[in-house]
């Protein structure tokens, strides 16, 4: 599985996978909160991470500009605790191939 890189927008507990096996990246530990959507994108793609968020704020700019992408996981939390949002992203990542750089919704 490629590494994970987890916005802002993404609850710390959610973020913290490496006791599910997860490679997980935040923004905060890379130093990039506060950082415009467009670099969040271009930042995980040059290093192939897979975008895990909330914020449909992403979806909007990919779909609408054909910004590239190296993949998006994009979680809905509305009505979710934390670990309903563990348990679908842990799903989710368990059948995503390796290559896949589509947008999913959890």
């Amino acid at each position: 599985m490629r590494p994970l890189y987890c916005d802002e927008s993404i609850w710390i507990p959610v973020a913290d996978g490496r006791r599910r096996g997860w490679t997980v990246h935040t923004a905060r530990g890379e130093d990039r909160l506060g950082d415009p959507d467009t670099e969040h994108l271009a930042y995980v793609l040059n290093d192939d991470w897979i975008l895990v968020t909330f914020d449909d704020n992403f979806l909007s700019l990919v779909e609408s500009s054909d910004f590239d992408h190296a993949g998006i996981i994009y979680v809905q939390q509305a009505g979710r605790d934390i670990g309903d949002v563990v348990k679908a992203i842990d799903e989710h990542l368990e059948s995503r191939d390796e290559d896949d750089r589509s947008i999913q919704y959890c």
